[in-house]
């Protein structure tokens, strides 16, 4: 009993001419988008990191803000700056 293997459709696409830079074959279409793939996990990783080192660096700005408005008017953190007539 012989059995048959097809064989792979990308293989009759394949050319030897040398000024061909795609053969449009199923397996280089894989690897481009699997590399495109990779290439963008990782910027959004870096997207998040840079997220984050924003976020602490605007807050430590905020928290330098409100010291300085707190050390310019004279009034401990949490009192009432009104009074009653």
């Amino acid at each position: 009993m012989a059995t048959t293997v097809s064989q792979d459709p990308d293989c009759y696409r394949w050319n030897n001419a040398p000024n061909l830079l795609c053969y449009e074959c199923d397996s280089c279409k894989a690897g481009v988008l699997e590399d495109i793939k990779r290439d963008w996990h990782k910027l959004s990783v870096l997207n998040i990191v840079m997220l984050v080192v924003l976020i602490g660096i605007y807050s430590i700005g905020y928290c330098a803000f409100r010291n300085t408005q707190r050390a310019e008017t004279d009034h401990p953190y949490g009192q009432n700056r009104m009074s009653k007539v």
